[in-house]
Order: structure tokens, then sequence, then C-alpha cells
């Protein structure tokens, strides 16, 4: 029979391909309550994302999802909910009508980590809930105005995440918030997410389109020319390069932050610093994949790190991870191919915020 915590490992690996590693080599308490985390977050993310949601709909699972982790509340009446549900895979539904077994497991863990779970679970609902009710422009898009508006939507999808993680790293770690370890992660929280964040919505874009959503800010699309529902349109491809030349820059910046996060973790602490070195190395890869590739605006069509990669990232990251000028020269030339087409002219020299103004 298995048990809760077993059903949690299992669909962990069911949901995520990138975070289920780096997870898998967390430290007993401190596994629990991300694995847990990160459950509760896909349920918030499959909530979102189900096409055959109305709002109504939509509104009523937010709720019945905000009484069972912020009120306690018996989770049979939102289990009950996706019952004979479409729109969401397989997968996703088996989690969602199944948060008690996640509830279960995340009870077992430190009471201040379990209540760091469910505090930053809950902001990301709350803002989740709120963009939810965004309505589709004339094209039938939904998308950021602002790339302030993107990185505002970026901070309750991701940014949360990376609060989360810190609060449970400084209490696995036993650091004292004014220590200059904890000052760092917390400086840099929102820009690991962010950044991770921001590598996802550059390979999914034509994914997004599909569903009714850009995350490209209308902005950009406006300065570069094309619209919005036009990004795969190949007559417009030129344009929809230049779009998103911003967002590699921005992307860039908060990756960087996130290497600064990375490091901020204590060298003896192993276990957490890989969990963040990994998916902060297959980002850069996958944007090395991304830039300047028509792939980005072709559907059917992935930017997708090979499983050999895969293989080869969590290889170099395990063997350097205590080295941090190995470390920062192994980031580096990851980033070189893309920073010398760069420096050749093939990107934007505007800022966000200057595309933002034009």
């Amino acid at each position: 029979m298995q048990t809760d915590w077993d059903f949690c490992a299992a669909s962990l690996r069911e949901v995520s391909r990138t975070f289920s590693r780096p997870i898998e080599v967390l430290p007993g308490d401190l596994r629990k309550a991300v694995t847990c985390g990160y459950l509760l977050c896909r349920i918030v993310d499959a909530i979102e994302d189900n096409e055959a949601f109305a709002i109504d709909d939509r509104d009523e699972r937010y709720r019945l999802f905000h009484e069972v982790v912020h009120d306690a509340a018996s989770p049979i009446a939102f289990e009950r909910s996706w019952l004979r549900v479409d729109g969401s895979p397989p997968q996703e539904i088996e989690l969602c009508s199944q948060i008690g077994r996640v509830m279960s497991v995340l009870a077992t863990v430190p009471e201040q980590m379990g209540a760091a779970v469910l505090r930053w679970v809950t902001e990301m609902a709350r803002g989740m809930q709120i963009y939810s009710h965004r309505s589709a422009d004339r094209d039938g898009i939904i998308a950021p105005s602002t790339s302030d508006d993107l990185l505002r939507y970026c901070y309750f999808v991701a940014g949360t995440v990376g609060h989360m993680l810190t609060d449970l790293f400084t209490l696995e770690m036993n650091l004292e918030p004014e220590s200059p370890s904890a000052e760092r992660l917390a400086e840099d929280a929102e820009a690991f997410g962010t950044g991770l964040q921001l590598v996802n919505i550059l390979k999914d874009i034509t994914d997004d389109l599909h569903r009714g959503w850009s995350f490209v800010p209308r902005s950009l699309c406006r300065a570069a020319g094309v619209r919005n529902g036009e990004l795969a349109d190949p007559e417009k491809r030129a344009a929809a390069h230049r779009a998103v030349l911003p967002l590699f820059d921005l992307t860039r910046l908060n990756l960087d932050r996130a290497l600064q996060y990375a490091l901020a973790v204590p060298v003896e602490h192993r276990e957490i610093r890989l969990f963040c070195l990994l998916p902060l190395w297959l980002a850069v890869k996958t944007i090395g994949l991304a830039y300047g590739n028509d792939a980005m605006f072709t559907a059917n069509q992935q930017v997708k790190v090979s499983r050999e990669d895969v293989e080869d990232v969590i290889a170099r990251c395990t063997l350097r991870c205590g080295e941090d000028t190995l470390l920062r020269a192994d980031y580096e030339a990851m980033w070189n191919p893309v920073s010398r087409l760069m420096v050749a002219g093939v990107t934007s020299s505007e800022s966000p915020e200057e595309m933002d103004a034009a």
C-alpha cells in the first residue's frame, strides 16, 4: 500500500523533470517540506492553467484551496471538485484530487517549516487568482502590459517560491536572520525564482499562445512591430525575435543574482547548494538553446535540454559544488556563446524600461 510520502515522491517525479532531481538531494525534513511546497504550487498551477474552467469554476477551486492551506479545513471538498474534470494532464488531476495526502506529509515536518510553506503558497495563490481575472484584449490574448507588469506576475508565481525556499533553508541551516548568509539569501530570493520563471516564459511562448496567454509584454511587442498573437507567425519571425530580446537581458540579470543566491549557501550545506545550482545551470543551458532560435516561435518544437546534458550538468555541479571560483567560471563559460551574439549586435541595446517607454 502506497504511503502518503510515497505518493508525494512519485507525484513529484511525474509533474516535474527539472525539479524532482534537485529536490531528491535535500536532507530529511527539508526534502519533505520542499516536496510538499512544490506539489502545492503545482496544484495552484493546475487551477490557473485548466482551459476548461470558467472564471467562476476557477474562483471556486481557489476558495477551496485557501480553505485547505490557510484555514486547515478538510480537503474533501477540494478533492471532489476535481472529479470528472477535463483540461488538465491526468497526473495533475490525480495530484489535485489527493491534496490531503500532501497536507498529511507536510504536517510531519517541523512546525516552522510547515508554516513557511503554507504562508508563501497562500501568497502565490492569492496573486495568481488576481491575474486569472484578467480578460483578453481584442486580439484574444491575455498579456502583461509592461515589463513591470510581467515582473509583478513573476513575483507571485516564482518570487514567492524563492522566499519559501529561503525561509526553509534558513531554518534547516539554523542561520540567524542577521547573519551574512541569511541576509544575502533574502536579498536575492525573488531573483532566484524570477530568473527561472523567465526562462520558462521564453521557452513556452507557443504553448502559452495556444491557451490564449502571452507573457511577452505588449509594450515590447509594439516596439518591435509585432502583435502578441503574431509571435508564432513565420512572416513576423524577425520582429518576434526583436520583441523577446529585452527579456533575455532581464533573464540574465536575474540569473546572475540567482548565482549569488546559490553561492550564499555555506559550503558545508552541500545538498542545499546543489539544489540551487542544478536548476540554475539547466536554466542557463536552456537560454543558450533558445537565444535566436526559431523553435521558440514554432509550435511542436521544444527548446529543451537533452538528457545527456542534464546528466552532464548534474556531474559538473556535484564535482564543483563547494568551489566558488570554479562555479563562477563554469557559469560564465555557459553564457559565452550568447554573450558573443550580443556583442556582435544580435540583440537590442535598449533596456526593458526604455522599450516600455517607446
